[in-house]
């Protein structure tokens, strides 16, 4: 009997030292996660440089004054001509890259700001001083009515006016020299104003 018992007890250790098989996809087994797909990482956006503007003289016997509006950059005032009853200006405009309309529909409202002028009488050319290109326009006599751009005292239309213009195309944008006053008065300070053009250049 006790031999016996000793043949089963060690059949019993064998047996119980054996181990069952785990069936696949046992519930004890970790699952299978898909790899996370790759993420394109965002590239940080290049800062972009300010825009280069522009700089000038200003040209002896225009005397700069405060801006009246903040689409001035700057604003002149034109002194007399001996036989004038009132001082002439310059407004320099500045309305940022890419705005402020085309070189041909600021000429056009220029222009029909005179009435009396003959188009074949208004002078138009092109230009250019260190690397920037420019067009100019020059109406020598007519009867002018700027609305409520002039920063003269008094308004409405006004005879025998004269204007010289020019529109400076820049790195940052188109800049609008705009230079309006009684006729003589204008045509004493047209080599004041080609000088101050002259003198126009992208940065300080």
């Amino acid at each position: 009997m006790v031999s016996g018992l000793v043949v089963c007890a060690s059949l019993g250790s064998v047996l119980g030292c054996r181990k069952t098989p785990e069936p696949t996809g046992s519930s004890s087994a970790a699952p299978l996660v898909p790899a996370p797909k790759a993420e394109s990482v965002p590239q940080p956006a290049v800062s972009a440089l300010p825009p280069v503007e522009i700089t000038w003289l200003d040209p002896p016997g225009l005397k700069r004054v405060a801006p009246k509006s903040p689409m001035r950059k700057a604003s002149y005032e034109v002194p007399k001509a001996a036989g004038d009853a009132e001082d002439g200006e310059l407004a320099v405009f500045y309305f940022g890259p890419g705005q402020g309309g085309s070189i041909d529909a600021n000429v056009d409202r220029w222009v029909k700001q005179f009435s009396g002028v003959d188009p074949g009488d208004v002078k138009r050319a092109n230009r250019e001083a260190n690397g920037l290109r420019q067009h100019t326009v020059e109406i020598q006599h007519g009867t002018f009515d700027a609305g409520q751009m002039s920063m003269g005292a008094s308004a409405g239309p006004k005879k025998d006016y004269a204007l010289e213009g020019a529109i400076v195309e820049a790195p940052s944008g188109a800049y609008f020299f705009k230079m309006t006053g009684p006729a003589k008065t204008i045509a004493a300070a047209r080599p004041a104003f080609l000088k101050l053009l002259d003198s126009v250049r992208a940065g300080s």
